[in-house]
């Protein structure tokens, strides 16, 4: 962070004189301007003395007459108060707003610029990233002392169900089913309307239990068909359920109904056509006879 001010701090005083100099050096125009006026109006006054002395010398050499060179004074000294008022005006000192505006600058630039920074820049970015172990916002945790933190933040608040959520998928991924289980536990008691917990938590159920669906992970699918019949998961398991306890039949009606729901481009979509060809098989072998029961652990 400190090396982000000091560059920002340098980045400025490199920045100021290209707006400040040009700012400041177009009064210089005005100047030279002024000193022109002040030199033509001299060189005015010059002439006008010199045409004074021509009159007199004109006069002496009776080259004028009295009258004439009256007139010829008069229209002279009229001339010179002309100049005189002209190069008066002049001289007035001149006003520069640009080099107000380039004084203006270099104090209120770095003044305001880095409150604006705080008010619409984002400091955090410049912090280093923290490695929390959590991907998205519902992700997994993989760093054990992660989790061991989010057990201890539960135990605290033991009513956060995005904490559940996350510890619960994070157990999953890790393959550590009998804390799944015990954290989906826990979450379908906050959260008992969401289909896709309930079949999650049967998911991992079976893995506690012999890898089998039936029993308890049976009413979990259950339950989240009752909240959402069209829950892909739900159906997914429930086609397996069926399969392994012998119902082809709702199998069938569970899968055929997940192959309806799935994208023409979906790469999950032939086995499930496979699993529905299958149950047709062998709930026409259990019509005919030869098969009353899919044996335990073939089911797909």
């Amino acid at each position: 962070m400190t090396l982000f001010w000091i560059a920002c701090a340098v980045l400025l005083i490199v920045a100021l004189p290209f707006v400040i100099l040009p700012l400041w050096r177009s009064t210089g125009g005005t100047n030279a301007g002024n000193d022109n006026e002040i030199q033509r109006d001299a060189a005015n006054l010059e002439i006008l003395r010199d045409q004074s002395a021509e009159l007199e010398a004109d006069l002496r050499d009776g080259l004028l007459a009295q009258d004439a060179y009256e007139q010829g004074k008069r229209e002279l000294q009229a001339r010179l108060l002309e100049e005189v008022k002209t190069t008066g005006q002049t001289l007035k000192p001149p006003r520069h707003p640009a080099k107000a505006l380039a004084i203006v600058l270099a104090i209120l630039l770095p003044l305001f610029s880095v409150p604006l920074y705080l008010t619409l820049g984002n400091t955090k970015a410049l912090l280093p990233q923290q490695e929390t172990g959590v991907a998205g916002e519902f992700g997994v945790i993989r760093s054990e002392a992660k989790l061991q933190e989010l057990e201890k933040k539960l135990e605290q608040q033991p009513e956060n169900p995005d904490g559940w959520v996350v510890l619960a998928r994070s157990y999953s991924e890790l393959q550590r089913f009998p804390d799944a289980v015990r954290a989906y536990g826990q979450l379908v008691k906050l959260v008992p309307d969401e289909a896709q917990i309930w079949a999650s938590y049967a998911d991992v159920y079976a893995m506690t239990n012999n890898q089998s669906l039936l029993g308890e992970p049976t009413k979990f699918l259950n339950k989240a068909l009752e909240l959402d019949g069209n829950n892909t998961m739900a159906l997914a398991l429930s086609g397996s359920a069926a399969m392994e306890r012998g119902d082809y039949a709702a199998a069938i009606t569970h899968w055929t109904k997940l192959a309806d729901l799935m994208p023409p481009d979906n790469s999950e979509l032939q086995m499930i056509r496979d699993g529905i060809q299958q149950a047709r098989q062998f709930l026409a072998m259990q019509k005919g006879g030869k098969a009353a029961k899919l044996p335990a652990g073939k089911a797909p």
